[in-house]
């Protein structure tokens, strides 16, 4: 196992993808995925944008996708992602 998240950027619904919303799951955005995801739409004028993250060992084809990117995780944040996965 990584520790490594895939955070991606999405319009629309993509019911099939294996991730979650990071806030429904308490995980606070880094700053750094924050800059990076408004300046691939992500706004609160474009409600259809949002950011969903899963494990990198979990990612897979997130319909909608505008753009993703990987970036290490704390590992409370992890486990955080994986236990919502796990209730999927």
């Amino acid at each position: 196992m990584t520790n490594t998240a895939v955070w991606s950027v999405v319009r629309g619904q993509s019911p099939t993808a294996h991730a979650v919303e990071p806030g429904a799951v308490g995980i606070d955005v880094p700053n750094e995925i924050l800059t990076w995801a408004e300046e691939h739409g992500l706004s609160t004028d474009d409600p259809d944008v949002y950011l969903l993250v899963t494990l990198a060992e979990e990612a897979g084809e997130v319909s909608g996708e505008i753009a993703y990117r990987e970036l290490t995780m704390p590992a409370k944040d992890l486990a955080a992602v994986r236990a919502a996965l796990d209730d999927e």
